[in-house]
C-alpha cells in the first residue's frame, strides 16, 4: 500500500510558482524523502502547504507526469504517486532534439558506434551463460521469422541483451534508446531485409562467448556499419517526425 511521508514544504514566494513547486518535490526525490510509490499530499492539502492556488498545484502535478516523476490516477484511491522511473523518456528526449534539430543523426550514430564499442568489450567480462543462452534465442528468433517488423524488434532487442549483460543500468538505457531512435530512422525511409547480418550476429555471439574483446568489438563495429550503409538517408537529413511518439510506444 502507498505511502505519504511527512513532508515539509517552504511557502513558494520566487519564479514561476508551479516551477518552485516542482523543484520543492524533486529535492524531496534527491534526498530519499520521497520514494517510488509514495503517494503526495492531495492536491487542497499540497495547496495549503505551499500556500498557492489549487491550479499552480494542478499545473506542477501535470508538469510532473510529464516529466515521468509522478502518475496521477483517478478514483476513490487515486491521487499523485511517485513512479519507478521511465527510461522510454530518454529516448524521448533525444528524438524531440534530433526532430528540432539540436542533434543530428550522424551524432547519434557516432554516439551509437562508440557506446556500443564499449558495451561488447564490458560485455565480454561481465556476461553470463544465462546471457550467451539469452543471445542465442534472440538469433535463432531473428533467422527463423519471415516479418520484417518482428524481426525490427528482435534485432533492438540483440543490442539491448548484449547492453544488460554488462550489468551497467546506465549504458543499458543508453542503447536502447539509441537503438529505437535509429529503428524509427529506418522505418520512416524504408526497411529492407539485411540477410548479411545474419552470420555477423554468430560471430558476435562466438566472440563473447570466447571473452574475445577484439574479436566482439570487431563484429560490433561491422554490424553498425551494414546498418548505416543500409539506411537510405543522409547522416545530415532532416528526419520526419513520427505521428506517434518513440516515448509512447516503449511504455506501454
Amino acid at each position: 500500500m502507498a505511502t505519504t511521508p511527512q513532508l515539509s514544504f517552504q511557502e513558494v514566494k520566487t519564479r514561476r510558482v508551479f516551477e518552485e513547486i516542482c523543484e520543492q518535490i524533486r529535492k524531496r526525490l534527491a534526498s530519499g524523502v520521497l520514494k517510488p510509490g509514495d503517494k503526495l499530499p492531495a492536491e487542497r492539502d499540497l495547496a495549503v502547504e505551499f500556500k498557492v492556488s489549487r491550479p499552480a498545484v494542478r499545473e506542477a502535478l501535470r508538469t510532473l507526469e510529464i516529466s515521468g516523476v509522478v502518475s496521477l490516477q483517478k478514483g476513490v484511491k487515486g491521487g499523485a504517486f511517485i513512479r519507478d522511473g521511465n527510461p522510454a523518456l530518454l529516448t524521448q528526449s533525444l528524438q524531440d532534439l534530433m526532430f528540432l534539430g539540436r542533434v543530428s543523426l550522424a551524432g547519434l550514430a557516432e554516439a551509437r558506434r562508440l557506446i556500443n564499442g564499449m558495451v561488447i568489450e564490458l560485455a565480454c567480462e561481465r556476461a553470463t551463460e544465462e546471457d550467451f543462452a539469452a543471445i542465442e534465442r534472440n538469433i535463432a528468433e531473428i533467422e527463423s521469422s519471415d516479418d520484417l517488423r518482428r524481426r525490427a524488434d528482435e534485432g533492438v532487442r540483440f543490442f539491448g541483451l548484449i547492453a544488460r549483460a554488462t550489468r551497467n543500468e546506465v549504458l543499458a538505457m543508453l542503447v536502447d534508446s539509441l537503438s529505437d531512435i535509429i529503428r524509427y530512422v529506418i522505418d520512416q525511409t524504408g526497411r529492407k531485409a539485411r540477410p548479411e547480418l545474419v552470420p555477423v550476429r554468430r560471430r558476435i555471439l562466438k566472440a563473447l562467448r570466447a571473452r574475445d574483446a577484439k574479436a566482439a568489438a570487431k563484429g560490433m563495429d561491422e554490424y553498425l556499419t551494414i546498418v548505416q550503409e543500409g539506411m537510405d538517408v543522409e547522416p545530415t537529413a532532416a528526419v520526419p517526425a513520427p505521428a506517434r511518439r518513440i516515448a509512447a510506444k516503449t511504455a506501454r
